[in-house]
């Protein structure tokens, strides 16, 4: 197992890290990746559903690296397969007790509640109203519990101090 620091400078970066370690599947998909290569039908195959989110998240997290499969027969297409590129975190950033508390607050708060949040979200941004200070005032949020609800969020990207809607992307 190769030993990587993933290099973490704002607390909002390390929300789908520590996403990943919120429930056992996403847990179990992470441990396994970092000691094999496989591609989504053998992950499914051996977690069931769920391991295509614990894929996105862990490529929201910058933690995913692909590559192609070759076939053992010419007639089959080539296949993606999927390894985690990170062991280790080095963190530099300043952060008060009280924010920590609110990311670590919306990395662990149930499903329901943060999809109200998101779906919040989404309606300022259909609104026209993208940037992070316009919609922290409009639903009386602070920006860095925006940009982390949109971190945790497959639905949302953020850019900068932009949130945007995610595009449907391939994994």
């Amino acid at each position: 197992m190769v030993k990587r620091a993933k290099l973490v400078n704002d607390i909002v970066e390390l929300v789908p890290v520590l996403y990943i370690f919120s429930t056992s599947l996403y847990r179990n998909v992470y441990e396994t990746l970092l000691s094999e290569w496989l591609t989504l039908e053998e992950l499914v195959e051996r977690f069931g559903e769920g391991v295509e989110e614990a894929l996105k998240i862990l490529k929201n997290a910058g933690m995913l690296e692909v590559k192609w499969r070759m076939p053992s027969s010419p007639s089959e297409p080539p296949q993606k397969e999927y390894h985690v590129s990170y062991t280790h975190i080095s963190a530099n950033f300043y952060v008060s007790l009280k924010d920590f508390n609110r990311i670590l607050e919306i990395v662990f708060m149930p499903e329901d509640d943060f999809e109200k949040i998101v779906n919040s979200i989404i309606n300022e941004i259909k609104a026209g109203r993208m940037s992070v200070p316009h919609i922290s005032r409009s639903l009386g949020m602070e920006g860095f519990a925006v940009r982390a609800a949109a971190k945790r969020s497959l639905k949302l990207n953020v850019k900068g101090q932009l949130v945007e809607l995610a595009k449907e992307e391939e994994i």
